[in-house]
């Protein structure tokens, strides 16, 4: 049998975007949550965008999707 693995709270302390109030994994249970990591010099990063959403808005009762914003240059943070 594979161990449970608990996912770490989400960060407080840090800038949050396009929400009232930073997310809490309390405020989620129940939902299924993608993590977007993205950057603003990927070009995958923007290529997926529709994607998620049309997930967003299909599933929009049941789907969180979080991005997180993860500079790769220096420029970027």
């Amino acid at each position: 049998m594979i161990p449970r693995v608990r996912s770490p709270e989400l960060p407080q302390n840090y800038p949050w975007l396009n929400t009232d109030k930073p997310l809490s994994l309390k405020s989620l249970k129940g939902r299924v949550i993608i993590l977007d990591f993205w950057t603003y010099c990927c070009i995958n990063c923007l290529h997926i965008l529709p994607d998620l959403k049309y997930l967003e808005c299909k599933y929009q009762d049941s789907l969180t999707i979080i991005g997180v914003h993860s500079a790769k240059f220096a420029n970027e943070k």
